[in-house]
């Protein structure tokens, strides 16, 4: 009897430790499912990521080729005004030339040209530009380029004695300098000259 109770006990011990076993396996096999749940959904997540960013890629790409487009567009009718208003002067030309070639008269193509001369310098001061003072200023090499240096004592050093080509500025930035021949004292030309030797 005692035997028997003995096997019962580890009948039961081996199936109790069974049922472990199956518990176990149902549970990791629980797991694994539910991890695979989970990957895929991050999988999913990633792919709608990834074609988010293809989308918000090709849009950039999009928006700088338009923005480039539209920028060269600008840059090539920016002076559109500019150039009509020259269409006038143009125009006056011709007609004065016309009018002269008719008329054979020198004084009339002189104050002809004089009107288109005063038209076009209002149209280029219209449109920001400025001529650059130089004959008689002190120099300034923000805006003055000197070509040549005369030693004289009848001005200050630095005086601009002849312009040889006016400079401009456009809305205030030098565009074109002046070139210029600069006055040179005597007295400094001797000192340097005392100091080389």
């Amino acid at each position: 009897m005692k035997r028997g109770k003995k096997q019962i006990n580890e009948e039961e011990n081996t199936s109790s430790d069974a049922g472990e076993g199956e518990e176990e396996f149902g549970v990791s096999e629980l797991h694994e499912m539910d991890f695979q749940k989970e990957l895929d959904s991050v999988k999913k997540q990633l792919e709608e990521e990834k074609d988010r960013c293809l989308r918000l890629n090709a849009e950039f790409e999009n928006s700088r080729k338009r923005i480039l487009k539209d920028r060269e567009e600008f840059i090539k009718y920016a002076n559109e005004k500019l150039i009509l208003e020259l269409i006038d002067v143009l125009e006056s030309l011709e007609r004065g030339i016309e009018t002269t070639k008719k008329a054979g008269d020198k004084d009339k193509l002189i104050e002809g040209m004089e009107l288109v001369y005063k038209q076009f310098k209002n149209v280029l001061e219209k449109n920001g530009l400025t001529p650059i003072k130089a004959l008689g200023e002190k120099f300034d090499h923000y805006k003055h380029e000197a070509m040549m240096q005369t030693i004289t004592d009848e001005c200050d050093e630095g005086t601009i004695l002849e312009e040889f080509a006016r400079g401009y500025m456009l809305y205030g930035k030098v565009i074109r300098y002046s070139k210029v021949r600069v006055s040179k004292n005597k007295e400094s030309e001797d000192k340097i000259e005392h100091e080389v030797s």
